[in-house]
């Protein structure tokens, strides 16, 4: 759909045609007695599917990779529809592990089969299990790309005073890195892990995320988003100082993003395309690991960083240092617990709740707000606290 450009536009049509979500979702095979399947990676998928599987670090790991679409119900539908297929597809003794940590691993951690396809990635590979514990390589998680049409981004760096698409980009980052906490506790899906993911046991009861925690998948480095050159020479610094193997080893909660490539350099010479949102536990609770409401919510998010005001270097290293203190302990607490971060929870879904009225946008948005608002009110709504009401732990 073209967005006509002129004094009629409205934010409603930007984010109901032009905020676009591609979304990656990762998962296991597993046995029939629910351990990681040891089995080589399926290779008679149907070609009708074959488009949207590929392979993953490990054998046993599927990644189901969607097309990007304005619409959250055709996201959710698409992507349950594949993984539904996928499932019935596979071998009679294996079946589709929904949650992020890893089921049981039934040998020892250094005979898990690594996929040797692409063949570009073996080196990188075979260094990160020497690099980290294999457990932690194991999680598995929902990543959402996030892309505007050419049309929005004339109309919103016009709107909002941006010199280039890069510095739009850049400010929905920032503020996504600074409010990744948020995320954390109303999508944080992972209470507990199995008994044999920890070599001794290192939580003293259920959280809200392992996997977003420092429990979870390696991501000791961590990035600057003062500028793209910022980001840029900071993930080539800690290549180069040996602190990460490769660029794509930055697993940051959120990636710039310049095409298909993992070298974040290609934004220098193409510019910023999409935001890579990782912070997301698989929804257990769903077969397409997200559902309509979540995206819509990122989808108002993007829309409201961009119109928030522009922040100084200094200013977003610190509230970033902090922001990793805060998603660390709404990480760890317990997922029936009131957060401790209640009030700010609460205040920013007010302001985006009046942001949703400011711009006319439609009652759906208010909706989604209300449930999530729900949530800082009744910790038991989280989706944390349902997982762990509805799973038994393994």
């Amino acid at each position: 759909m073209v967005l006509q450009l002129n004094y009629r536009t409205t934010l409603n049509e930007i984010i109901k045609h032009h905020v676009e979500i591609g979304v990656e979702v990762e998962k296991h095979r597993v046995t029939q007695n629910q351990s990681l399947s040891l089995k080589p990676f399926p290779e008679n998928l149907s070609r009708d599917i074959q488009p949207y599987v590929k392979r993953e670090f490990c054998t046993a790991q599927l990644e189901f990779t969607l097309p990007h679409s304005a619409d959250p119900d055709l996201n959710v539908n698409l992507i349950g529809a594949v993984i539904k297929e996928v499932a019935q597809q596979l071998k009679p003794e294996e079946q589709i592990w929904h949650y992020s940590c890893p089921p049981q691993i039934p040998c020892p951690l250094e005979e898990v089969p690594i996929s040797q396809a692409p063949e570009e990635s073996n080196e990188y590979r075979r260094q990160s299990v020497l690099k980290y514990d294999v457990r932690r390589l194991l999680n598995n998680g929902t990543h959402i790309n996030l892309s505007f049409s050419q049309e929005a981004i004339a109309y919103l760096m016009r709107e909002l005073h941006f010199a280039t698409r890069d510095d739009l980009y850049l400010q929905i980052a920032q503020y996504f890195m600074i409010n990744r906490w948020l995320l954390t506790y109303l999508f944080g899906a992972t209470p507990f892990a199995g008994q044999d993911y920890f070599d001794q046991h290192h939580l003293c009861g259920s959280v809200r995320s392992i996997r977003s925690s420092s429990l979870g998948f390696p991501n000791e480095t961590r990035g600057d988003y003062r500028s793209v050159r910022h980001y840029i020479a900071a993930i080539d610094q800690a290549v180069a100082n040996g602190e990460l193997l490769q660029p794509r080893e930055y697993y940051e909660s959120v990636r710039l993003k310049s095409g298909n490539s993992k070298d974040p350099n290609r934004i220098l010479k193409y510019g910023i395309t999409h935001l890579e949102l990782r912070t997301f536990d698989l929804n257990p609770l769903t077969i397409s690991a997200v559902t309509p409401e979540q995206i819509r919510f990122i989808q108002l998010l993007a829309l409201y960083f961009a119109y928030q005001p522009r922040l100084s270097g200094s200013q977003i290293q610190q509230l970033l240092a902090v922001a990793a203190e805060m998603n660390e302990q709404v990480a760890l607490e317990a997922p029936t617990q009131q957060c401790a971060y209640a009030t700010q929870g609460l205040t920013l879904l007010t302001e985006l709740a009046d942001f949703v009225e400011r711009q006319q946008l439609e009652a759906t948005f208010s909706e989604v707000l209300d449930q999530f608002r729900d949530c800082f009110i009744d910790a038991d709504q989280t989706l944390a606290a349902q997982v762990l009401a509805q799973f038994d732990t393994y």
